[in-house]
């Protein structure tokens, strides 16, 4: 950046020498007075006029590629720190914001070095380096022009900083705000609709969004008007160099060639000392993405590995003892004093409506929570006193949501499996009676399924989820709803590949009813947090 911005400086000021002193000596060389080498400045010119040009993609591709590196890894670190948070620490959370997080708010965070804090640097520098060079001709003036530049360096600094940080983070807050209400009137446009306050809600949201505009508008004002202030101070001390010149022409001791060289120089740091109060507005931004991204990472889960985690149990028996379980403190028990036990490589199904608490069993399975009493074993071990790596390679669980990235079909799959081969991935397909479908799309397993599988149907979807589950092949499995979405036909056909794939295992299914689950030992209902046959 630094090299930059000199070979700029050089290339105007080495120009206007050039240009002035060839000036002066054709009307010299005309009256035989004196003759001009022209080669070693014009080959000058061309070294400062590459050499910007190089120093300048060196720098973008340095450092875009510097930062975009660390925002790769910071992005990466914030997602792993998110999926070690247990389910009630990440329901804090809207899934909005969370993905705001993960894109936005990291993304905010590479003006931080690029226009924040090494333009502030490189135009100190810069400017010392135009002093040093005025200071070759003219000491005296290369002070006043180095106060010049400096004072103009500290006025943007200073003032970009009070006009531009805070303005900026209540511009994000606004957007965040704004957000929020779009969000909230699109999701929820049946309930408005329903009720009549449709046309209100939308008020409330015009009224952010009028706000957010002023907002803009402030902002960019400020911005302007710093951008005008860099450049009439650039200006100022260029006339202080030209002004300074004449005068020390006049007394014989400059030439004019000379004067422009000091009167042009300033002018390279035109476009660095103009970045500045930009800069200082992505800053408020950098800051208030950067407050929010530190809180999300404080976050600290309610589960984690114990001190000294024991080994892991011999048997894939799964038991609940005397479990209940509350979301929150004051509220209703979603299970209380339950008892069951899955023994090694028996098929258990627990049915029931909606919000009965089947989800919660198996999120107390894989202790993605921890009951409020009771104990949750997996073989003879109590859950909590296993490394959580272990019990959750251990076991297998689909969930009730269908969870796809934006990759190809292998991807997701390999999710389960990183170094599974094709065969085993088509095996699973199988079992989820997927197969032939993929086998007979254009580009077969590195077919894409789109954001959240939508290429897919949501029988699709589903089956290739439990697909991903099958090739984990863990001994004990964990089915919520493994069937929801599919049609009788495939439903049955999916029922007993399953049948065949389950037997042997420890096996926990749960649905809303029975005819929605593969064939099982027992069928227990759970209601009022407790269960019966």
């Amino acid at each position: 950046m630094l090299a930059t911005t000199l070979a700029g400086a050089g290339l105007l000021a080495l120009s206007g020498w050039f240009i002035t002193a060839a000036g002066a000596a054709a009307a010299l060389s005309a009256a035989s007075v004196v003759a001009f080498e022209v080669y070693t400045p014009g080959g000058a010119i061309r070294a400062f006029a590459l050499g910007r040009t190089a120093a300048r993609y060196g720098e973008r591709i340095h450092n875009h590629d510097a930062v975009l590196r660390i925002l790769a890894d910071l992005r990466t670190a914030v997602f792993a720190r998110l999926t070690r948070l247990d389910a009630l620490t990440l329901a804090r959370f809207r899934s909005a914001d969370l993905l705001s997080r993960l894109t936005g708010d990291i993304d905010a965070l590479d003006a931080l070095y690029l226009r924040a804090l090494a333009p502030p640097l490189v135009a100190l520098l810069g400017i010392a380096a135009i002093a040093a060079l005025v200071g070759i001709f003219a000491p005296a003036l290369a002070l006043g022009l180095g106060i010049v530049l400096a004072t103009l360096w500290l006025v943007l600094v200073v003032g970009g900083w009070r006009a531009g940080t805070v303005p900026s983070e209540r511009l994000v807050a606004r957007t965040e705000v704004l957000r929020h209400r779009i969000l909230e009137q699109v999701e929820g446009l049946p309930e408005l609709l329903s009720f009549g306050t449709l046309e209100r809600h939308a008020e409330i949201t015009n009224q952010e969004r009028r706000a957010r505009a002023r907002e803009q508008r402030r902002l960019a004002l400020r911005h302007a008007l710093g951008e005008a202030g860099a450049n009439a101070g650039v200006q100022t001390a260029s006339a202080v160099a030209l002004i300074g010149g004449v005068a020390l022409h006049r007394s014989g001791d400059m030439a004019v060639a000379v004067i422009v060289l000091m009167a042009l120089a300033p002018l390279g740091l035109g476009e660095l000392l103009g970045a500045l109060p930009g800069g200082f507005i992505q800053l408020g931004r950098s800051r208030a993405a950067g407050r929010r991204l530190n809180a999300q990472l404080a976050a600290r889960t309610a589960v984690s590995d114990p001190p000294s985690p024991r080994p892991m149990p011999v048997g894939s028996a799964l038991a609940f003892e005397a479990v209940t379980y509350a979301y929150r403190p004051l509220a209703t028990p979603v299970l209380t004093d339950l008892d069951l036990t899955v023994a090694d490589g028996e098929h258990v199904a627990v049915v029931g409506r909606s919000g009965s608490g089947k989800s919660t069993l198996a999120a107390l399975a894989l202790r993605l929570i921890d009951p409020g009493s009771g104990t949750v074993r997996l073989g003879d071990t109590p859950v909590n006193e296993l490394g959580l790596t272990g019990l959750r390679a251990r076991i297998g669980y689909l969930t009730q949501g269908t969870e796809l990235l934006d990759a190809s079909v292998a991807t997701n799959l390999r999710i389960a499996q990183p170094e599974a081969a094709d065969e085993a991935l088509y095996a699973a397909l199988g079992i989820a009676e997927l197969a032939d479908f993929v086998q007979g799309l254009p580009q077969g397993l590195e077919t894409g399924v789109g954001q959240a599988g939508a290429r897919l149907s949501g029988g699709q979807a589903r089956r290739l989820s439990l697909a991903r589950v099958v090739l984990r092949d863990p001994a004990v499995v964990v089915l919520d709803e493994p069937l929801a979405g599919l049609d009788a036909a495939t439903a049955d056909a999916v029922g007993r590949n399953l049948e065949a794939w389950l037997a042997g295992r420890t096996v926990l299914m749960l649905a809303h009813a029975r005819t929605a689950l593969p064939p099982a030992s027992r069928v227990l209902r759970l209601s009022g947090g407790a269960l019966s046959a």
